[in-house]
């Protein structure tokens, strides 16, 4: 259920950055990339791909708030998966459309 590991894996980069209140906003350091997170996971759970990507994209522009190095190569290599998922799953849907 490769669905289902992404949604954990949002909840899990929401929660890292201190938004575990799905729906809470911050104006702290992380509150533009927060927003893009959230977003992303109201989007995965009920938007179209286009829109997740989208908000995937957008966190991954702002993760540059994050001050530690480590901490955000980490946000970035996991925003990088989710869009590869992503991408994947618009691939092949689009091949469905064309068959």
């Amino acid at each position: 259920m490769p669905q289902y590991e992404d949604l954990k894996s949002l909840d899990s980069l929401i929660a890292g950055i201190g938004g575990a209140d799905v729906g809470a906003q911050s104006f702290g350091p992380y509150g533009l990339l927060l927003e893009h997170l959230q977003a992303a996971r109201r989007d995965f759970l009920g938007s179209s791909l286009d829109e997740y990507r989208l908000s995937l994209r957008q966190a991954k522009g702002s993760v540059g708030c994050i001050t530690d190095k480590s901490a955000r190569n980490t946000m970035k290599a996991a925003l990088e998966s989710l869009l590869a998922t992503a991408d994947r799953i618009s691939s092949l849907d689009r091949a469905r459309s064309l068959a």
